[in-house]
């Protein structure tokens, strides 16, 4: 893991030099263990790179790094993980190495095949960008999943790219200029999905590049080419298929087994120390069991949450079955609040999914001990583990009767009762939106933000006419474009991996563990692991207790229990927006803020909860973060 930066400048009115140095203060925490410098003023490129030292920590493996025959050049942050295969094959064709690192195989590997040919042989999490002296190109690259960030910003006919928007935030004119806005449609969409979707970023003139995105930049003229190296399998169409097919095994009779214990396995090579994040549930048990394998004193981390949500006992029993030293997390409330006021200084963009307060608080902890983490991310959606695909595939999650009941009871009465981490009125709402005959995945999503509203002007607002024109609800679609129609769970799978993986999940372990510069690993989206998932049938996914029946399988055979559910790290937001947090909130959402939110809506919104007549915590606390960035960055 790193932090990167990169400029390209045709019209050399930059001083690249200055400029890159600017961008140190938004990269230096994703990178602590050094600091490298690539400059061509004949080109107008130059490329800088903080470094997180995890394969060969030696000066000889740092960036920016320069290929053998000197074609390309490369700031990269990631991990290849098959690095030590993927070097042997380039060995006996003739290739010559100096370290023992991950980068140079990859130099190495876009010389012999290419850069396209060289990302579909590897298996690993990456962002990188790379000068291609001979076609005279930067190129920039994504992993399948958007594990690693990557952003990429014009302005008058400059190019810059980085890890983090505040980099980019930094950068001199012209681009100061420019991203001193806000980008409107990207403001309703985090209101609505509590998160700024790809390939959206919060200031114009900057955009993420897609997972699986490459983007090529012609040095000469700042010309872009967007494509993709690699796109999504499409959802699996032999899912009706009656032929048998055993959910333990591949189509080619590869035991998934097999693939999962080979992509765990990669993922615990490292020259710093190594450890997992462990929950209650079963994406990351199985993880830590197969990691036991090769690395049997591992050690777990596990963050205790409170009442029915404390995970801690669960974990521990599943350390102690496998001999796994283990560390429980025990953050006092003080802690969280703390932690909560501070979002804005760990995510680059406004982020407003809660769970980053749990996230953030143990990838603190687990520093003090390891660099690298392993975790389970991935296997909800590529394996059914959400509940609104065990819904969605039939099952019966507060059932369809029970949902309209509910909808038709007071919400001031419904959105106080509590079920899981939310009010009884949000699950009955969710649980109308995944109905298989229905299946709506934008209004599944718009849950997550529930504050899209607050765009409406009210008639007592000031210059109430003006931004009811402007705001006139034609919002620019995110992603690379709607949302296929959804027909089927596997079609909600494949847009939950398309779009809330990388906008949400995947986001929110990269800001927290690169907060405090530690690496995060996710080998259930290793290479070979999406695949074999792409190739299960719908069938095989799911049995009589819910989804991701062949991870439960495979627990099974390790001889782990395959019950319990991972229940997270509950936030009470509504209590504290009442009790803790109640001023903090005052201060953010009452007082004058130069934004496009309804004055009138907002303070509705905050009376609302404060009155306890409906729990609209999620839309506050989206709300909160929403002013708690902007003012941050005022």
């Amino acid at each position: 893991m790193c932090g990167l930066a990169g400029l390209v400048d045709p019209t050399r009115r930059l001083s690249l030099d200055e400029a890159l140095f600017a961008t140190d203060p938004g990269l230096r925490r994703r990178g602590p263990d050094g600091l490298g410098q690539f400059v061509d003023h004949d080109r107008g490129v130059a490329l800088r790179h903080h470094r997180l030292a995890i394969f060969d920590p030696r000066p000889e493996a740092a960036q920016p790094m320069t290929s053998a025959s000197g074609r390309f050049t490369i700031v990269f942050n990631g991990a290849i993980h098959d690095h030590p295969e993927r070097r042997v094959e380039l060995k006996s064709a003739g290739a010559r190495f100096r370290t023992s690192c991950d980068t140079e195989v990859l130099l190495a590997g876009f010389e012999h095949w290419g850069v396209e040919s060289t990302l579909d042989r590897v298996d690993g999490m990456f962002a990188f960008g790379v000068l291609d002296r001979e076609r005279d190109e930067i190129v920039l690259a994504r992993d399948r999943a958007g594990q690693k960030p990557l952003l990429l910003a014009t302005a008058e006919g400059c190019v810059a790219f980085a890890s983090d928007l505040r980099a980019l935030e930094a950068l001199p004119e012209p681009f100061a200029r420019r991203l001193g806005g806000i980008d409107d449609d990207a403001l309703h969409w985090f209101l609505t999905l509590g998160v700024v979707p790809w390939p959206m970023s919060i200031r114009p003139g900057v955009e993420q590049v897609a997972p699986g995105g490459l983007v090529r930049i012609d040095v000469a003229s700042g010309r872009i080419e967007r494509g993709r190296w690699w796109s999504p399998p499409p959802p699996e169409s032999a899912a009706d298929d009656d032929a048998p097919m055993r959910s333990d095994r591949l189509a080619d009779d590869r035991p998934l087994l097999d693939v999962l214990r080979e992509s765990v396995h990669r993922r615990c090579r490292a020259d710093r120390p190594v450890g997992i994040f462990l929950s209650g549930g079963i994406d990351s048990r199985l993880v830590a069991a197969l990691a036991r394998e090769c690395a049997p004193t591992l050690p777990c981390f596990t963050l205790a949450g409170s009442g029915a949500f404390d995970e801690s006992s669960d974990a521990a029993d599943i350390a102690r079955r496998l001999g796994l030293p283990h560390h429980v997390v025990r953050p006092t409330e003080s802690e969280v609040l703390a932690t909560a006021t501070v979002i804005p200084e760990v995510a680059d963009e406004p982020f407003a999914d809660s769970s980053i307060l749990a996230t953030t608080l143990l990838a603190r902890a687990a520093r003090e001990h390891v660099v690298v983490a392993l975790g389970g991310d991935g296997g909800d959606e590529l394996f059914g583990g959400y509940r609104r695909h065990v819904v969605a595939h039939g099952g019966k999650w507060l059932g369809y009767a029970v949902a309209s009941l509910v909808d038709r009871l007071p919400h001031g009465v419904t959105g106080r009762l509590r079920i899981g981490r939310g009010s009884l009125a949000d699950a009955a709402r969710r649980r109308r939106l995944a109905d298989p005959r229905v299946l709506d995945h934008a209004g599944l999503r718009a849950t997550q933000g529930d504050a899209a509203d607050l765009l409406d002007p009210l008639p007592g607002d000031p210059l109430a006419f003006s931004r009811a024109t402007q705001m006139n609800g034609r919002w620019r679609a995110p992603w690379d474009g709607p949302v296929p129609p959804i027909v089927s769970v596997r079609d909600l799978m494949s847009a939950d991996f398309r779009t809330y993986l990388p906008d949400d999940p995947l986001a929110k372990v990269d800001r927290a563990t690169m907060s405090v510069g530690l690496e995060h690993r996710a080998p259930l989206l290793g290479r070979d692991v999406i695949a074999a998932a792409a190739a299960l049938r719908t069938r095989d996914l799911f049995d009589e207790r819910g989804g991701r029946a062949p991870l439960r399988a495979a627990l099974r055979s390790l001889g782990l229990p395959d019950g319990g559910a991972k229940r997270g790290f509950a936030v009470p937001i509504f209590d504290w927006l009442r009790g803790p947090l109640r001023d903090h909130a005052a201060a953010l959402l009452l007082e004058p803020a130069n934004d496009p939110l309804s004055p009138g809506r907002v303070e509705r919104l905050f009376d609302d909860v404060q009155s306890g007549r409906r729990d609209r915590a999620t839309a506050c606390w989206t709300a909160m973060c929403w002013r708690a960035w902007l003012r941050a960055r005022s």
